[in-house]
């Protein structure tokens, strides 16, 4: 039943009456980065949900927050400023930020660094200062839930990445023997901290691989699935014909996306005279330096949406390897919807998109794909395949429907 509160007294011929209106659902939203729609990753599916609740008719207050480089006021729990992201204040109801914790005081024997760094007492006093659902997105944040303050209320976590996958991936991929140890105690410690949280908190998963990874995990729990949120718009614009290079974006700043941008450079590019551009936001200067290390291969920079856009747009191939989610994430679904060939790593979980795109299992495979696509024009025919996919895809809106169930019902 819908709840209904009072919004005025009338006096009529000396009778008083009251007019009821239903009442305003309101759900704190705690994000370990600040949601943009121009960053892809974690930040960007964020921002698609906020959209989605906030069109819904969700009053969403979010928590979020910043490097202590890029905070954006100096106050101890500041406000963000309007001005710097005017879609977020139109989205939400309220926008405050915090500092992410930095160095050895994260430092713990039994909860991993990824979700020391987002403890906060000032964020857990302004979470009980009401009584609303709390949503927290990703497990760097989550490890909130086991705030005493908090102990009693209805906390949900959506998890977007399995943490001991993310983990363990950076563990296989790293040189420096220190930094082995450190992903590989990330890796034990994030399951740890997932069974103490359990205990606290309900789930939301975006596969049913994560839905199977946390059963295994936790032998019970309240697990629900909630399909990924996309762009606002599932129209295909992919342009016919021939493109320019090939291209990879993502959140460069992201060591798992970092790893994976290496990867392409060291072992796919590395003797494949194809042209080659890497895109995203915050790459560090050993991996632009790498870019360019060779005449067909480079980086740009955080570039801005229109930017992004266009070079979408003029690529030949899209690449987007993906060695954490067992899905089509959400840059290689924006290359699907936009650009032209798509290429990814083999996936083991079946996708009616599936045939949106071309699948590899090596390196080696990566060049024999991209070698026999780069000259090869994309057609009418591709486009309206894409389409009639694209169209059985669930909208945000029906999403929004479903995660305000699952809150609240």
């Amino acid at each position: 039943m819908t709840p209904f509160y009072p919004i005025w007294r009338t006096i009529t011929g000396g009778a008083c009456c009251w007019i009821y209106t239903p009442m305003q659902r309101s759900l704190n939203v705690i994000s370990g980065y600040l949601p943009c729609p121009n960053t892809l990753g974690d930040a960007q599916q964020t921002y698609w949900l906020l959209e989605a609740l906030s069109e819904a008719g969700i009053q969403v207050h979010l928590f979020t927050f910043c490097d202590q480089d890029t905070t954006l006021d100096t106050a101890n729990n500041p406000t963000i400023n309007a001005t710097r992201h005017p879609q977020l204040f139109k989205i939400c109801r309220a926008v405050t930020t915090y500092t992410i914790n930095k160095g050895h005081r994260n430092f713990s024997f039994s909860a991993p660094y990824a979700t020391g760094k987002f403890l906060n007492q000032a964020l857990i006093q302004n979470l009980a200062a009401n009584n609303f659902p709390i949503l927290i997105e990703g497990m760097g944040p989550s490890g909130l839930a086991l705030s005493k303050d908090l102990e009693h209320r209805k906390i949900w976590v959506r998890i977007l990445n399995y943490a001991p996958n993310y983990f363990r991936y950076l563990q296989e991929r790293s040189i420096a023997p220190l930094k082995k140890l450190f992903y590989q105690r990330e890796t034990i410690l994030s399951k740890r901290v997932l069974k103490k949280i359990n205990q606290r908190v309900s789930w939301i998963t975006t596969s049913g691989a994560d839905k199977k990874n946390l059963e295994d995990l936790f032998l019970n729990g309240n697990i629900q699935i909630l399909a990924p949120f996309a762009s606002s718009s599932n129209n295909i614009s992919s342009k016919t014909g021939l493109g320019n290079y090939c291209l990879f974006q993502g959140n460069l700043s992201d060591a798992a996306t970092h790893k994976t941008a290496r990867w392409l450079l060291t072992h796919v590019f590395h003797n494949l005279k194809v042209p080659f551009v890497i895109t995203g936001s915050n790459p560090t200067p050993s991996l632009v330096a790498l870019a360019h290390k060779q005449p067909h291969t480079c980086i740009v920079a955080n570039p801005s949406s229109a930017e992004r856009q266009d070079m979408i747009e003029k690529a030949q191939i899209i690449i987007q390897p993906s060695f954490i989610k067992e899905v089509a994430d959400e840059a290689l679904l924006e290359g699907i919807k936009k650009g032209r060939h798509c290429l990814t790593n083999s996936k083991t979980t079946s996708s009616h998109l599936g045939t949106c795109y071309h699948q590899g299992a090596s390196a080696n495979a990566f060049q024999e794909i991209i070698v026999q696509l780069y000259h090869h024009p994309f057609s009418e025919e591709e486009i309206d395949t894409r389409k009639k996919l694209i169209a059985t895809e669930k909208t945000n809106q029906v999403l929004a429907k479903e995660c305000v169930t699952i809150i609240w019902d």
